[in-house]
């Protein structure tokens, strides 16, 4: 938990940054260069899964299981192993997107995107060093300098990516060059973020070599890469499954929108509406439950070494609370407020509001099961189950992929089938990972009771705010400043009922920092027995 509260901050203001920061991007790039800057984008997420996602995370892990046999020596030969594959896999994506840029972006039938690819191509390079830097601190359990990496990311890609993009356009550059000035944004925030990392981690390496293990027998280095990549590519591969699927989204909205009879024009604004407004509110949610899994990762990989099953329940059953506690209200609240919420933040954008609303209130539908089955496929490759999440994230991308396919062509639903499919996607994950946890582990990894108390929690207070903005609309005449209010007020709701029912227990506030005073107050106010 107190890597969670690390973490959540720095994750909160990076997708905030990320979330704001295309509003006035959108002004100065334009809707075309916003197409460009996407296309490049997801192409490079597809590489940055591939080199900088599965491997700090096999890399904690197998330097927390390390900590846990008191092998020091060993963790920093896990370090040096895996850093040198790291900036390896780094190296050659860099290289390859620079080399290939042209021919990849005419593939996705927008070749003016290669000057965008260009320059977000580094990031790899840089992402590979940082991803390293993580592992190595999130094995120690510090997520301090994670943390302060992701703050420094958000912060540079704002200031530098908006600086950029503006000169750009007053210079005269033609729109995808503009687009591509404003992904740099992107590279010299990486660029910030690996400069100042560096410090910390040579002084921890440093200090690392005073402590005593001259006795212990190093691991080779062909079996620490084994590991590594045993765990590692499970996890790459399940993820960038998902990437490569948002990449064919790219190609098959646009393609199958205009099969079912729209324009290209309104096709591209349609996915446009989707893919800038819709989905970063969706996964702005998920993003920020992901410390969570960050957290949570090493302390499981820990505990199952040990064969400490009660620690392993009790660690996975405060995610699963804390989890369902955010994400209910959350899924309920973008629902009800989708509009008035792209409204408050996309403010002049009127008709893409209009397609994208109906498309958050679909996709938040996909909140709560995403983020629980982030938590599943982490207790999965924690307890050595690496492969199920590659199998169910496969099944989930066909299942989606199909879906998709198929309802885009049907005129009454349009650009709705995305949001489904999504839907169809994440349920399909999520069964056969919990029912595969369920047959492996010695407890119940999810309780009905886990997702039932926080829907207790959010119901009264999604109505009262709902009832609030309805009547302030109406009778005062203002949407626009009254949000904040009314979601302050499902806030003050959802909090006093979540210790009354006991959505949050006793034991995950005592997790917390100060956890001893929080829980004596609580129980002087009957709010907490």
């Amino acid at each position: 938990m107190r890597g969670v509260l690390v973490l959540v901050p720095a994750a909160l203001f990076t997708k905030c940054v990320g979330l704001f920061y295309k509003i006035p991007l959108l002004f100065i790039v334009g809707v075309e260069g916003m197409a460009y800057f996407l296309a490049a984008y997801h192409v490079y997420s597809l590489l940055f899964v591939l080199s900088a996602t599965g491997l700090p995370t096999a890399l904690s892990l197998q330097i927390a299981r390390a900590l846990a046999a008191a092998e020091h020596r060993a963790v920093r030969r896990i370090f040096g192993v895996a850093l040198a594959l790291f900036l390896g896999i780094g190296l050659f994506g860099s290289v390859t997107l620079v080399l290939f840029a042209r021919p990849i972006c005419e593939r996705l039938l927008m070749g003016e995107a290669a000057a965008a690819l260009i320059a977000i191509a580094p990031s790899l390079f840089l992402a590979a060093f940082i991803g390293a830097a993580k592992g190595y601190f999130q094995g120690h359990n510090r997520m301090g300098p994670s943390a302060l990496c992701e703050v420094l990311e958000g912060a540079g890609k704002l200031g530098f990516g908006l600086l950029f993009a503006l000169l750009a356009k007053r210079a005269g550059y033609p729109t995808p060059i503009v687009a591509a000035y404003a992904i740099f944004g992107i590279t010299a925030g990486m660029a910030l973020a690996a400069l100042v990392l560096l410090f910390p981690l040579a002084l921890s390496l440093l200090r690392s070599l005073r402590s005593d293990g001259t006795g212990e027998a190093l691991p080779k280095r062909r079996r620490v890469l084994r590991s590594l990549l045993r765990v590692a590519l499970p996890i790459t591969v399940s993820a960038s499954v998902m990437s490569l699927t948002a990449l064919l989204d790219t190609v098959l909205i646009s393609a199958r929108l205009q099969t079912s009879g729209f324009s290209a024009q309104v096709a591209n604004a349609m996915y446009s509406a989707y893919g800038n407004l819709a989905i970063p509110m969706y996964n702005l949610v998920p993003s920020l439950l992901s410390p969570i899994t960050l957290a949570l990762m090493p302390l499981l990989g820990a505990f199952a070494k040990q064969k400490n099953w009660d620690g392993v329940e009790q660690t996975l059953g405060t995610a699963v609370r804390i989890t369902a506690l955010v994400a209910v209200p959350a899924s309920l609240g973008l629902s009800v407020f989708s509009g008035p919420l792209l409204s408050m933040i996309y403010h002049g954008q009127s008709d893409a509001i209009a397609v994208a609303a109906p498309l958050l209130s679909l996709l938040a539908l996909s909140v709560l099961p995403s983020a629980l089955l982030t938590l599943m496929s982490a207790t999965l490759q924690a307890t050595g189950h690496t492969l199920l999440p590659v199998l169910a994230m496969g099944v989930g991308a066909a299942v989606k992929l199909f879906v998709e396919y198929v309802l885009l062509a049907v005129p009454s639903v349009g650009i709705l089938a995305a949001p489904i499919s999504t839907l169809c996607c994440t349920l399909a994950v999520l069964l056969i990972e919990w029912g595969t946890l369920c047959r492996t582990l010695p407890f119940a990894p999810l309780s009905s009771g886990d997702l039932l108390r926080p829907l207790f929690c959010a119901l009264p207070g999604i109505s009262l705010g709902a009832a609030a903005f309805l009547w302030g609309s109406v009778r005062l005449g203002a949407g626009g400043w009254l949000m904040p209010l009314c979601l302050v007020l499902v806030i003050m709701c959802v909090l006093p009922l979540s210790l009354l029912s006991q959505a949050v227990e006793k034991q995950d506030l005592l997790a917390l920092p100060a956890g001893e005073r929080v829980c004596a107050v609580l129980e002087k106010c009957k709010l907490l027995k």
